[in-house]
């Protein structure tokens, strides 16, 4: 007592004061010095907790948040997840992971044995070096390596490991405290995951999107729903005999698509998790260790051939899949950076195995020593290999990221559904963009056209934000809206063909291909929901305008997600059996047909088709075809993709424009 004032003094206040700037300070210093900002977080917990300074204590306040914080941290591992990486690079990620998986697991199991642990205690170390975290992964982002192919691999094989390793988790806690037989407890476990699978498979995503659609249009409504799915998953998991965390883990897996990566909605889940609750989490973990215990051999032995365990598996599961995969060496080496570091599932399973007895104190402060090494090897070795490879010169297309639709020329509720039907279907965000040339009436014009658009892609379960500009010159006012937020999929309106002279938006005469420098998708008539996709070529696509037929396949692809994978390829007779191979693996309709595209079309379109017809590079991009399908006396919607700078411009104002580029 210092003055007759206790000191510690043991007030929530205190402890969230000493929390708070244990979390704010550790992560500065730290990469301040070149070190990842986690490991001053679980340090500084180390310091204030009962071990050393013995400024704050560990049950209560930290204990309890830094629960929930385990629950986000697992969320945001299957929320943030590219399952698109996973489906585009499947057979990569599916042998790497079945490598960077098995080799590791089997050589921790064999490590602690002799230490005279049991055989639960030695699955569950095993699967610690199992999975792995991709903390480097903002390094590739800074390289412009996000599209490429050993990146794509490195994240479709975190989805596969995180999955087994948290199974293996789940076995082995759901036997801890079990008098039945092993079959038994197997059957529990297997039929315990079978329910959680199916509650985050069907039921999770059913009520998501009808809450969404609903009440959820509130943005905190919709927030305080996502952490009623996640501890509801948590919850069906525990009923199960099964840990909280693979539920919260399940949950962020199926709610995946439907939190878009550049949402608002993602910003306050980043946010709260991010700033609060996981660095909770880390401290609560740091509070476990025991400084005393690191000089002991025991410790000291069990962290580095847990350490030669990691860095041996890994590195052999990165030279076996690279040379199985054709990688180059950077390539793998890269890899190899990438699926180094041991945090997020290793953190997560080490602190369920010190609460249910399985890991004492040494295996405890190993795992958080192989922690902070694998940690910061993984930034190292991830920043040398990154600097020997070239960014891909063609970024792969993320057509429904983030959707832009300047209202001003949209003023039609069917197209700002199509928009969002389409972001929908992957993931994306609607951005509403409306400009007002002058402050009082017309901006508060302009701000209700937004809101009302925003308003109706929420109520349709999506994600969207608004922006409105006050500018003198809408062409500036739509260039920098799309330049500073990323867009890659723009929506906006169209009357006929014209040369880029003639191109007109809001009464100005501009150049809208060329100002948003992204790809156009010139839709002549817009129903909003669409159930099927039909895709139409005429020879000279084929043969001859190669790149305008990529991006309407890029185009389809997209639109058939929003269609359930209902899409139909209409051909001419006499096509290259590769192409159809390729439709046909891709599990479209082919439908080969010897008449002019316009007849073809007529004999397959109905109502409720969305008809893509590919562009054609010149003054006139729109072929003729899309007008006389667009007057067909059917309700299809016609569409017709374009290249950035492929020639002339467009005339905007009825229909849709939508373009796409991914920036890495």
């Amino acid at each position: 007592m210092l003055l007759g004032i206790e000191f510690p003094p043991t007030s929530t206040e205190w402890t969230f004061f000493v929390a708070a700037a244990v979390i704010l300070v550790g992560p500065l210093l730290f990469e301040r010095l070149g070190f990842p900002g986690i490991i001053g977080v679980i340090l500084g917990g180390l310091l204030v907790g009962p071990l050393v300074l013995g400024w704050i204590e560990r049950q209560g306040v930290v204990e309890s948040l830094g629960d929930l914080g385990i629950l986000f941290l697992m969320f945001l591992a299957g929320l943030e997840l590219d399952l698109d990486e996973f489906a585009a690079n499947r057979r990569g990620a599916l042998t790497f992971g079945a490598f960077t998986f098995t080799l590791p697991f089997v050589l921790g199991v064999l490590l602690v044995i002799p230490f005279g642990y049991g055989l639960a205690t030695a699955l569950l170390f095993g699967s610690l070096w199992a999975s792995h975290t991709l903390v480097a992964y903002p390094i590739v982002q800074e390289h412009g390596l996000l599209r490429d192919r050993a990146v794509g691999i490195a994240g479709g094989g975190t989805v596969m490991t995180d999955t087994l390793a948290l199974s293996v988790l789940a076995v082995v806690a759901g036997s801890v405290g079990s008098d039945a037989r092993p079959v038994v407890v197997l059957l529990e476990v297997v039929v315990g995951i079978a329910v959680l699978a199916l509650f985050c498979a069907f039921v999770l995503p059913l009520v998501t999107r009808w809450v969404f659609a609903g009440v959820g249009q509130q943005r905190g409504a919709r927030f305080l729903f996502i952490v009623v799915a996640l501890t509801a998953a948590a919850l069906v998991a525990d009923r199960g005999g099964i840990e909280g965390i693979v539920g919260a883990f399940f949950a962020g897996l199926a709610l995946n698509r439907l939190v878009p990566s550049r949402s608002r909605l993602m910003e306050q889940i980043e946010f709260v998790g991010g700033v609060l609750l996981i660095p909770f989490f880390l401290l609560s973990t740091g509070m476990l260790i025991d400084p005393a215990a690191f000089t002991e051999a025991r410790v000291i032995a069990i962290a580095l051939l847990s350490l030669a365990i990691v860095f041996v598996g890994k590195l052999t599961a990165a030279l076996v899949s690279g040379r199985l995969l054709g990688l180059a060496r950077p390539q793998v080496r890269l890899l190899f950076g990438l699926s180094l570091a041991q945090a997020a599932a290793t953190l997560a399973a080490v602190t369920i195995g010190v609460d249910i007895g399985l890991f004492d104190t040494p295996l405890l402060n190993a795992t958080l020593i192989v922690v902070l090494v694998t940690v910061l090897a993984s930034s190292i070795v991830t920043r040398n290999a990154a600097r020997r490879i070239d960014p891909p010169r063609v970024q792969g297309e993320r057509l429904a990221e983030t959707v832009f639709v300047p209202i001003d020329v949209v003023d039609d509720p069917a197209v700002v559904e199509l928009a969002a039907r389409m972001a929908m279907a992957k993931g994306g965000t609607v951005l509403i963009g409306a400009v007002a040339a002058a402050p009082g009436s017309p901006l508060e014009a302009a701000r209700g056209r937004a809101e009302a658009a925003e308003r109706l892609v929420l109520g349709l379960g999506g994600e969207a934000a608004s922006i409105v500009r006050v500018n003198s010159s809408e062409a500036s006012a739509v260039a920098a809206m799309v330049a500073e937020h990323g867009v890659t999929l723009v929506v906006t309106g169209w009357r006929r063909a014209a040369v880029a002279a003639d191109v007109v938006l809001g009464g100005q005469r501009i150049d809208l291909v060329a100002l948003a420098d992204v790809p156009v998708l010139a839709v002549l008539a817009a129903r909003g929901q669409f159930r099927r996709v039909v895709l139409a070529f005429d020879r000279a696509d084929l043969e001859q305008h190669v790149a305008e037929r990529d991006l309407a396949i890029a185009v389809a692809i997209v639109a058939g997600a929003a269609a359930r994978e209902r899409v139909v390829v209409v051909l001419p007779e006499g096509v290259d059996p590769d192409l159809l191979a390729r439709f046909a693996a891709a599990g479209a309709e082919v439908v080969e047909d010897g008449r002019q595209r316009l007849a073809a079309v007529e004999a397959v379109a109905g109502d409720g088709d969305l008809v893509l017809v590919p562009s054609r590079p010149g003054r006139s991009q729109l072929p003729r075809d899309a007008g006389a399908i667009a007057a067909l006396p059917v309700g299809c919607s016609v569409a017709v993709p374009t290249r950035p700078h492929a020639g002339a411009g467009l005339v905007t104002g009825t229909g849709t424009l939508v373009g796409s580029r991914r920036t890495a």
